[in-house]
């Protein structure tokens, strides 16, 4: 894959694509990190696009990498408190760009706490997914409180849980960034959300 930095467009999904995000839905490796890892139907992703097209307090984004689909961006208003996002993502393509996972966490930020002026952006990490919760420590995320126990495996996990101001962003976005190898930074210029 080019190494140069590429273009991301995050575009809301369409009908167009259902097949597509229900394939990387059901991925070994993307049931793994969510709640609920059971096989998704057909019909099933069929009522969840219905619901979901049907819901003001949803978005959810097929991101583009130079016009190539390789994974998803959402977001939810967090419940009781309404000036907060909740967010996901996951790549769900084979080789993406190398950094893809750390646009996908700016992209985030930029859309939550500079589009949409949220006060804060909410995530959740299952405490097994240790690589997501390393790029959410780069990024300076405050973590609060562990969520739920729960078991999987045998094992006893939690849910990690990160909060993020947008005056904390405002602060250490050009921090964050100048830490970052040039290209990421080059390629955080080439994001665009269409809504």
């Amino acid at each position: 894959m080019a190494s140069h930095s590429p273009k991301s467009r995050f575009s809301l999904l369409s009908h167009n694509e259902l097949e597509t995000v229900l394939k990387w839905r059901n991925k070994p490796h993307i049931r793994q990190n969510m709640h609920h890892q059971d096989t998704i139907t057909w019909t099933q992703h069929s009522q969840w696009y219905e619901a979901l097209t049907n819901d003001d307090s949803r978005l959810f984004f097929v991101f583009y990498q130079n016009d190539r689909p390789i994974g998803v961006l959402n977001f939810s208003q967090y419940p009781s408190v309404p000036d907060t996002f909740e967010w996901g993502c996951y790549i769900g393509e084979d080789n993406a760009w190398p950094g893809s996972g750390l646009l996908l966490e700016i992209a985030a930020l930029q859309f939550a706490l500079e589009i949409e002026s949220a006060n804060a952006l909410y995530a959740e990490v299952l405490s097994f997914n240790k690589s997501v919760i390393k790029l959410h420590t780069l990024f300076q995320y405050m973590p609060l409180e562990d969520g739920p126990s729960f078991v999987r495996d045998g094992e006893e996990h939690c849910v990690k849980r990160f909060k993020y101001n947008r005056e904390q962003w405002q602060h250490n976005k050009a921090i964050v960034l100048n830490r970052l190898p040039k290209q990421i930074c080059a390629a955080a210029r080439n994001i665009e959300f269409e809504v």
